[in-house]
């Protein structure tokens, strides 16, 4: 088990907050019947080992450390009993923020779909649930290319060159960036209290053209996607929680050339600062284009993979378990911001077309809120996970990021 799969396992074992993250997808057409959806499923995910593993536990029912995987077939009946057909809903978002609120258990199945029809139209939700142990953003991208009409889908773009660097010398500068990198310490802000049990969510959506205008908006070269949404998210704090610069973890998936259809949780993590003192957009956005420059000129995100690589070798029971633990500590970062690419091209399941699609992740145990950015075809979802400390705030930082990015766009 990698230490990130270990820290999703030390969410629940340890803070006992659930490690549970989801994939929304919405189809326009008649709601399949779940003997068909099944049938899809067993022909395309009972082949894939990576799917069906579970966490190795000992006689008390607990994760057994260091944490493991207990490797396990995927039975047919078992596999099929996963397809769940629900009762019609018309808006899905109650029943996605209680299954983030609800831990998978760690014996397994650790993934499960959910099958809502729409009372008033002819239209569906299906809803991946998974442990974050067992998959990441990449990953629940994958099994949904894998599900759909066109199995063959290319991935979006992966990484051009290992994001590991070649020579123990790069890696240790790499190591040491990343070290360097988790200074000064970052303030504690209100939303950086204990998580309470209850889950809400939100999402406001962007035009993908939006997006690609708002990388025009420095002065001197073109911002990445991260760039864009990373300032987004620095001025919805701004207007909707001031309260002084935060630092946001970013996950970065580790996959190299070749490896974007790798299942598990293979991410690692860049802390990236959040210049919300900074009184414009285009301000925001060139603060935080210097900041990740930097990151990955020096390789920050393989910096932080090696160092808790080489502890789970020397210390396999400890870097799971504090990896996990980091994850909750205000003083190293405030927020998670992650982005996902799905898909550039729009699916469809058995001959229906997926009209949206979005992933929502798992809080940290003193995260009040967390972002996640998808790019599905020609739109971008900007998906927001919170406690219900936090709920009633979800809608005005969704729709406030969005106008960062609008504003963004404006300026070209």
């Amino acid at each position: 088990m990698t230490p990130a799969e270990g820290a999703m396992v030390a969410l629940e074992d340890r803070a006992s907050v659930p490690a549970t993250i989801a994939l929304v997808t919405a189809f326009d057409g008649t709601c399949p019947e779940p003997d068909e959806l099944r049938a899809r499923v067993l022909e395309r995910w009972l082949p894939l080992p990576a799917l069906h593993r579970r966490v190795r536990l000992g006689r008390d029912g607990r994760p057994v450390r260091p944490y493991a995987w207990a490797p396990a077939a995927g039975a047919q009946d078992e596999v099929a009993g996963q397809v769940r057909l629900l009762d019609p809903v018309a808006d899905p978002a109650g029943h996605v923020a209680g299954l983030l609120g609800r831990p998978l258990p760690p014996g397994g199945p650790l993934w499960g779909l959910d099958l809502l029809p729409d009372p008033g139209a002819e239209r569906f939700t299906l809803v991946l649930r998974t442990h974050h142990a067992l998959l990441d953003g990449t990953s629940v991208s994958t099994l949904t290319r894998l599900l759909s009409d066109d199995p063959a889908a290319e991935a979006p773009p992966g990484a051009a060159l290992s994001p590991v660097p070649d020579g123990v010398a790069a890696r240790a500068g790499a190591a040491l960036g990343a070290l360097r990198g988790l200074v000064p310490p970052a303030r504690p802000r209100p939303y950086n209290r204990p998580v309470d049990t209850t889950r809400a969510i939100a999402r406001a959506t962007v035009p993908a053209a939006a997006v690609d205008a708002a990388r025009d908006a420095l002065p001197r070269g073109r911002a990445t996607v991260n760039d864009v949404f990373l300032a987004a998210v620095a001025g919805a704090l701004r207007h909707e929680l001031p309260s002084g610069n935060v630092h946001t973890l970013v996950p970065v998936s580790m996959r190299g050339p070749g490896e974007a259809a790798l299942l598990g949780n293979a991410v690692a993590a860049v802390r990236a600062p959040l210049p919300v003192s900074l009184t414009t957009p285009a301000a925001r956005l060139r603060a935080v284009h210097t900041a990740m420059s930097r990151a990955k000129r020096q390789r920050w995100a393989a910096g932080f993979s090696g160092t808790t690589g080489a502890l789970a070798v020397v210390a396999p029971g400890t870097a799971g378990t504090l990896t996990g633990r980091l994850l909750g500590v205000p003083a190293l970062w405030n927020l998670l911001c992650s982005a996902i690419r799905l898909s550039d091209r729009p699916l469809a399941l058995a001959g229906r077309p997926m009209r949206e699609a979005y992933v929502l992740t798992c809080l940290p145990p003193r995260m009040g809120f967390v972002y996640v950015l998808t790019r599905y075809h020609d739109t971008y979802t900007l998906g927001l996970t919170g406690d219900g400390a936090h709920g009633p705030r979800l809608d005005g930082l969704a729709r406030a990021a969005r106008e960062e990015i609008t504003s963004l766009a404006a300026r070209t």
